[in-house]
């Protein structure tokens, strides 16, 4: 891998999972959405809910149902919106294009790279 003005490669790189790497906007707001539609709620346009997914759910809770962290309901939703994700976290999700080449150019370069994510180690395994 050559640099402009011949600088050094880094020694690593670190990526975020969700939204850099890979786009997993859709399956972490389908959680929502169902949820949503058993309250009797309409669902909310994917670009509306995007912006909260990097929130987690917290976020997706707070903007989808309207529940903050510190409702008496938030750990029963925040649980059963774990338990949806992980049944169907890779339905939609995909590596954002052109992905697969950079990491295949810092392998060539022999350029060590990771990812880093907010989620738990078993929600981040079944996507990588």
């Amino acid at each position: 891998m050559s640099l402009a003005g011949g600088a050094r490669p880094p020694l690593a790189v670190f990526f975020d999972l969700d939204g850099t790497l890979a786009d997993t906007a859709a399956d972490l707001v389908a959680p929502v959405q169902a949820m949503r539609a058993e309250r009797g709620l309409a669902a909310l346009p994917l670009e509306v809910l995007r912006p909260y997914a990097s929130m987690g759910a917290r976020g997706l809770l707070l903007r989808g149902l309207g529940v903050e962290r510190e409702d008496p309901q938030f750990e029963t939703l925040r649980d059963e919106f774990l338990q949806r994700y992980e049944a169907a976290m890779t339905v939609h999700t995909c590596m954002f294009p052109g992905i697969a080449e950079v990491l295949d150019a810092l392998d060539d370069a022999a350029i060590r790279w990771g990812v880093i994510s907010n989620k738990i180690e078993r929600l981040v395994a079944p996507i990588l």
